[in-house]
């Protein structure tokens, strides 16, 4: 949680899937400026290896067992444990 990757800090990471997670909740990822950053950002991790899944505040709230599910299922095929989707 809260990690240093490159020169921007992740909200959540799992190196060896190569996985990150961010947290994005409307009050700070509002607006443009918001938009295009996060969007320069995670192309800049995708080019050292990473999938970024965007999460909002209300899915992480109001559905932690799908979203907790979601991302299982993305670690286990990231992993090569699951096929391709």
């Amino acid at each position: 949680m809260n990690v240093r990757v490159d020169r921007f800090t992740v909200d959540f990471i799992w190196r060896r899937s190569a996985l990150i997670v961010e947290t994005d909740g409307y009050r700070f990822h509002r607006g443009r400026q918001a938009f295009e950053d996060d969007r320069a950002r995670d192309l800049k991790l995708g080019t050292l290896g990473f999938e970024v899944v965007r999460l909002t505040y209300r899915q992480i709230l109001d559905e932690p067992v799908q979203t907790a599910d979601l991302i299982r299922t993305l670690i286990r095929r990231r992993l090569g444990l699951l096929p391709p989707a």
